[in-house]
């Protein structure tokens, strides 16, 4: 009788431990999958807010040329545009951290503000391009930190 007991104390005690590990490893899969989304995200803005500021530069070298803006610079921009909002969906979905949402929402207001500015304004229009570049940096760089955070 009381090896009986022992045996399914054994065989009890042997679920648990299974069923523990299961777990963790479930625990383990959802967070790679989870950091590997936000990376995703993270890269495709970056990648996204820096097409978007090309355009917006190329818009201001068509028009200081005097010539008239093709409809495929047109498209491009306007493509690039929605490659922004695209990624920004996609990092907002993939993450509620608030330092990295704000400073992506920082690098998107600083790459449209490039567009606001008169094609023969270069002050304004660097300063606009150094603003960006500057926003992308902090951006990559709090994203950097935090995707470290996952592999510890």
């Amino acid at each position: 009788m009381a090896t009986a007991i022992i045996a399914v104390l054994g065989t009890l005690l042997g679920a648990l431990a299974a069923g523990a590990m299961q777990h963790l490893i479930t625990l383990s899969a959802r967070r790679d999958r989870d950091r590997q989304a936000l990376a995703a995200a993270v890269a495709s803005l970056l990648g996204a807010a820096t097409d978007y500021r090309r355009h917006q530069y190329l818009k201001h070298v068509v028009r200081g040329t005097g010539e008239a803006e093709s409809l495929e610079l047109q498209t491009g921009r306007f493509e690039a545009q929605c490659g922004v909002t695209k990624a920004v969906t996609a990092l907002t979905l993939a993450t509620d951290n608030a330092t990295l949402l704000r400073l992506a929402t920082a690098l998107v207001d600083a790459s449209s503000e490039i567009k606001n500015h008169a094609h023969d304004d270069r002050p304004a229009i660097d300063g606009s391009e150094d603003r960006a570049r500057r926003a992308h940096d902090a951006f990559q760089s709090a994203a950097a930190q935090h995707l470290r955070q996952f592999r510890r």
